[in-house]
């Protein structure tokens, strides 16, 4: 009998203790609240390394602070790969799953959530103009059900970084997809930003990704250079436009690891693992701390010039 004890014992990985009501699980040495399973969904616009390193940041971020996967929360995530009416699906979805916590990285799944949840809360990540869609205020103060996570884009860094470093560049295309309210908002800050640099911006929009050749010879011969911004369309052919370019002996500019990866020259490396712990912390206070979404403020990550 005392053989079989101590094998049962010996075998015992989680220990469950109870505390005033509070249910704890111990794994190795360290112990974890069990009073709640959370059941958290998780819906990116697009299928790209920076929004999957956003998510991963996120999931450890929250382990961090307590909240382990198969331990006190269970995770659903899909992907609406750029597709809206995917993105709706997908929040329909997500309905049945009685979610504790809505978490959305990028635009189109923010939007597409925020259209079928009003009171379940949700944490947005990759939101750059937060505030032109009605996020929150100027002051960072969230409206409705979301806050989140709103990463600058250093555009003056950028501008700056051309105008040091190539000087002949005075003419700067950006191919976007119509009807992108990201693309737009960052066509606007460019163009407010640039005419203090010297720097004109020529635009050219499509509708689809077989469009972005025609834009090519349609830019190309007016500008100096090329700068790629986040844009689910372009993006896929991001490497044909820095070909492109380069081919025309003409310089290509990016803003992220897509960019970069294609071969365009990025001034700001961002570090996208830290949005997805900065979101975590958001996500423990709404969860855990029991804070109220318009309680929880949003935050801005600062990213710093290479």
């Amino acid at each position: 009998m005392k053989k079989i004890f101590s094998i049962i014992i010996a075998a015992s990985i989680v220990v469950f203790t109870f505390s005033c009501g509070k249910k704890e699980t111990s794994v190795g040495t360290k112990t974890f609240d069990v009073s709640k399973n959370y059941n958290i969904c998780i819906s990116s616009s697009v299928d790209n390394a920076e929004f999957d390193t956003m998510r991963k940041g996120f999931v450890v971020g929250l382990k961090d602070l307590g909240l382990v996967e198969d331990i006190n929360v269970t995770y659903h995530y899909e992907n609406a790969k750029g597709n809206e009416s995917y993105a709706r699906q997908i929040a329909d979805a997500f309905k049945e799953k009685n979610p504790d916590l809505l978490v959305t990285i990028g635009t189109t799944a923010t939007e597409a959530m925020k259209e079928k949840f009003d009171k379940t809360p949700i944490v947005y990540l990759a939101v750059s103009n937060a505030e032109r869609l009605g996020y929150c205020d100027t002051e960072g103060n969230p409206k409705g059900n979301l806050t989140g996570v709103i990463d600058s884009q250093l555009f003056e860094e950028q501008l700056d970084f051309i105008q040091k470093n190539y000087t002949d560049v005075k003419r700067l295309g950006i191919i976007y997809t119509s009807g992108n309210s990201l693309s737009e908002f960052f066509i606007d800050y460019f163009k407010f930003y640039a005419t203090s640099y010297g720097i004109d911006i020529y635009t050219v929009a499509i509708k689809k990704t077989e469009d972005v050749e025609a834009a090519l010879n349609n830019i190309l011969p007016k500008v100096d250079a090329i700068t790629l911004i986040p844009d689910n369309i372009v993006d896929n052919k991001a490497k044909d436009v820095v070909d492109a370019a380069r081919a025309k002996k003409k310089e290509a500019f990016g803003m992220g690891t897509t960019h970069k990866n294609a071969g365009a020259h990025v001034a700001v490396e961002r570090d996208y693992r830290l949005v997805g712990e900065k979101a975590s912390e958001l996500a423990k206070e709404i969860l855990v701390d029991g804070k109220k979404v318009r309680d929880v403020k949003t935050v801005k990550v600062d990213f710093k010039a290479n």
